[in-house]
């Protein structure tokens, strides 16, 4: 299983951490003996358990309780089923029929690979939007609304919106419509953020009024927040059904972090470089709050840039053999859409 065990001691560890994935029960050394591949006594078998738990794989609820997995013990069996090849099959054709059935635009493409997600694993699904600024430019409107004000709206690739409205001294309808055809003609294939950068600088004096007003409109509606990527959750209410997150209490933090959702954001966003399932388990590499959960995530692309991640957040003890190459293939076939719609 991994370098610091032998060949018994990796063979006990992925027996403890199976039986308590499916019982949630600790195993004791008898059961734990029964399951091996080799024969070998209880006592044998109850040295091993006592030499994992002093390296911190194992723990004991309490003395005469069996042994259940540690975070560490989690993380060196996952390493074993990616290096050994024990992960499910996934049938890829049923993923893209079943993400088919959204609408033909990122947003509903994302919503429904979130809710697949959660349906087929029975976690929480999760998936970080690529940020509005990484969007090529498809067409821009200006519209009043009423006396002062006007509404910027940006239509960007795979058919996502971006609209601000900003309060504006009366204009001519006229002039925005000019100052918008000045944008579209300017703009158009290129990012919300090059536009931002390129409006950034003073605008020449020479400049034609409908070009001052349209460069003006632009700085006030493109700040910061087009640099922020949206979380989408699916899925919460199944954290429910895992006794151990019910037990400890801990489901009020857990759902804080959905509602914050910043720093699991930038734990999304740290996998989305990964093309292959990253997993992250326990308070060693989870913020405090999940400490109990365990993330399974990988990046999705549009052609070969990276532009988000997408994952599933449940119990520690989790089914990865199932759950990993779910992602992995979700991660996949999103990539192919994505980069469909963006093209």
């Amino acid at each position: 299983m991994a370098k610091q065990f032998s060949e018994r001691g990796a063979s006990v560890l992925d027996v403890v951490v199976r039986h308590f994935i499916a019982t949630g029960q600790p195993a004791g050394s008898t059961t734990v003996a029964g399951m091996l591949a080799e024969k070998v006594s209880s006592a044998t078998v109850r040295n091993v358990m006592a030499g994992l738990a002093r390296a911190g794989y194992l723990t004991q609820p309490h003395t005469s309780a069996g042994r259940m997995p540690t975070a560490a013990g989690y993380v060196a069996y996952v390493r074993h089923l990616m290096l050994q090849g024990e992960l499910q099959r996934i049938d890829e054709s049923s993923i893209r029929a079943l993400l088919d059935e959204a609408q033909p635009e990122l947003e509903a493409l994302l919503q429904r690979a979130c809710s697949v997600l959660s349906e087929m694993t029975h976690h929480v699904g999760v998936v970080l939007t690529p940020p509005p600024a990484e969007g090529d430019i498809l067409h821009v409107e200006l519209v009043r609304l009423g006396r002062d004000r006007v509404s910027v709206v940006f239509v960007i690739s795979g058919g996502m919106v971006h609209a601000r409205t900003i309060v504006e001294e009366a204009l001519d309808a006229n002039v925005l419509d000019a100052a918008a055809d000045y944008l579209r003609r300017r703009f158009r294939g290129r990012t919300l953020g090059q536009m931002r950068e390129s409006v950034a600088g003073a605008t020449s004096p020479s400049a034609a009024p409908p070009e001052v007003i349209a460069i003006r409109l632009v700085r006030r509606s493109l700040g910061d927040a087009i640099d922020r990527s949206t979380m989408l959750v699916e899925g919460a209410v199944n954290l429910f059904d895992s006794p151990e997150l019910t037990e400890r209490a801990t489901l009020p933090e857990i759902f804080a972090a959905f509602e914050d959702r910043s720093e699991l954001s930038r734990i999304l966003a740290g996998c989305g470089t990964e093309t292959d399932a990253r997993v992250l388990i326990g308070r060693a590499e989870l913020p405090a709050s999940l400490g109990g959960c365990a993330l399974v995530a990988a990046g999705y692309r549009s052609g070969s840039r990276s532009v988000g991640a997408l994952g599933v957040l449940g119990p520690a003890r989790m089914h990865y053999e199932r759950t990993i190459p779910m992602v992995t293939t979700m991660a996949r076939v999103t990539s192919d859409m994505v980069t469909r719609l963006c093209a």
